[in-house]
């Protein structure tokens, strides 16, 4: 027989099952990497950024949520959209796409990032859902609206059109360049901080 070593009182055996994990609305939510390792793909056609993500503040904090970037790829357009996506993350975290050398900068530095559900097919090939990075938030993307604000892709309705005026050219700006509509409420971005 071998010891365990290990206390099983606080293990919740629902965790066993596997899966996506706590499912929260889909939305724009502050989170931070708290594990990432580069490794190589399971089919060994590149590499890949693995990380584990957390919500950091509000009602869903400690939510996690698990994602993979590709970094290399034999692929040329997977290696494209996942060299996009880990560029999008080092502008959402305000260390910078030219400044980004090592994922360990990526570990504990805030960034929002819109999340949705994500429906997969099990290894019992039952359907389960899982929360997913759709979008990092960035200086370049933060006033379009988050998941749960955006009209829904295929809402089977009529798009309406309207005519607007022209905006107070101070308002624009001030949304521009960080206000209240683009940081969430006036919160200071993450790629808005200074040293």
């Amino acid at each position: 027989m071998a010891q365990l070593n290990v206390n099983l009182s606080d293990v919740n055996e629902k965790d066993a099952e596997g899966g996506g994990g706590v499912i929260i609305p889909r939305d724009r939510y502050l989170l931070n990497i708290v594990e990432g390792e580069v490794k190589r793909n399971s089919k060994n056609t590149g590499d890949l950024f693995e990380y584990k993500a957390e919500v950091v503040e509000g009602e869903f904090a400690g939510v996690k949520v698990f994602g993979n970037i590709n970094v290399t790829h034999q692929n040329i357009t997977a290696q494209k959209i996942g060299q996009a996506q880990l560029a999008a993350l080092a502008e959402a975290t305000g260390i910078g796409k030219a400044n980004l050398t090592d994922t360990d900068q990526l570990l504990f530095q805030p960034f929002y990032a819109d999340l949705d559900v994500e429906t997969y097919k099990g290894r019992d090939n039952s359907d389960k859902e899982r929360m997913v990075v759709k979008k990092f938030i960035h200086a370049g993307n933060a006033n379009e609206p988050p998941p749960s604000k955006a009209p829904a892709a295929n809402d089977n309705v009529k798009a309406t059109t309207t005519t607007t005026t022209q905006a107070n050219p101070s308002t624009a700006r001030s949304t521009q360049i960080g206000g209240a509509a683009a940081s969430g409420g006036g919160r200071q971005m993450p790629w808005q901080r200074t040293a």
